[in-house]
């Protein structure tokens, strides 16, 4: 017999590869196409593969480590707060900022989650995946995102009205 340590990590295994097998048979009727010339059902096809590998890893992992966790009350505040506040930054700011500092912040503050991070480590992490976003989602898949967004440049910070502006007379209209 079995015994299992992690019965919630292979609940949580089975429950990923479940939502993995639902998502590969109904992309079923989507055309595939090729990896050149890729139709609506690869993208998804691919990434319900990838969730059931995912969820059998986990369920696997769950039956052979034994379980040093906490309990079910035990809730790591300071990572989940971190991880909303990085996706809400995200959203809130990439048009504004830019995606290549908004991806740079974004992962120094979802690194900070992990109380094992460092910023030596989180630092070439974040600058490393911030160069990748870029590379893939501006020049690769064109999407119009700014590299540095508004915020960032010299106009922007300029564009406010000066002290002197506001304390000029106006000129007067001619007749």
């Amino acid at each position: 017999m079995i015994l299992i340590q992690k019965p919630r990590d292979v609940i949580g295994g089975l429950v990923v590869i479940a939502i993995g097998a639902g998502f590969f048979l109904s992309g079923q009727e989507l055309d595939m196409g090729t990896s050149f010339r890729m139709g609506p059902g690869y993208f998804p096809t691919i990434l319900s593969i990838l969730m059931i590998g995912l969820g059998a890893v986990i369920a696997v992992q769950a039956l052979r480590t034994p379980d040093t966790e906490y309990s079910f009350g035990q809730v790591p505040w300071r990572g989940l707060l971190l991880l909303i506040s990085a996706v809400a930054f995200f959203g809130f700011v990439v048009r504004g900022l830019g995606l290549a500092p908004t991806v740079l912040i974004a992962i120094l503050t979802t690194a900070w989650a992990s109380r094992y991070a460092t910023v030596r480590t989180s630092l070439p992490l974040s600058i490393g995946i911030a160069a990748f976003c870029a590379v893939l989602f501006i020049r690769l898949l064109g999407i119009p995102l700014p590299l540095t967004g508004p915020w960032l440049s010299v106009d922007y910070s300029s564009s406010a009205p000066s002290a002197l502006a506001l304390t000029a007379t106006p000129p007067t209209p001619s007749q």
